[in-house]
């Protein structure tokens, strides 16, 4: 697994972007008055990167705030 800093992640988002190709759904996995758990596949980032994520929300001051996020980069998206 590829750990970065979240400052490189960024720099990574920064510099890729999405592109023309790319798709994203969201699926709602769980939700408790305050906590949800979201999956989110994306295909095609940047032309050719398939991610699925996960994130952990939290709901603070009434508002849905992301507070941790790990991420899968599918095998065969992966330039070696």
């Amino acid at each position: 697994a590829e750990r970065v800093s979240i400052e490189q992640f960024y720099r990574n988002v920064d510099t890729v972007g999405a592109g023309d190709v790319f798709k994203a759904r969201i699926d709602v996995l769980a939700v408790e008055e305050t906590v949800a758990v979201v999956r989110v596949l994306e295909e095609g980032w940047g032309g050719s990167i398939d991610f699925t994520d996960f994130l952990l929300l939290l709901k603070l001051d009434d508002e849905w705030k992301c507070v941790a996020k790990a991420y899968n980069q599918n095998s065969n998206t992966i330039i070696k």
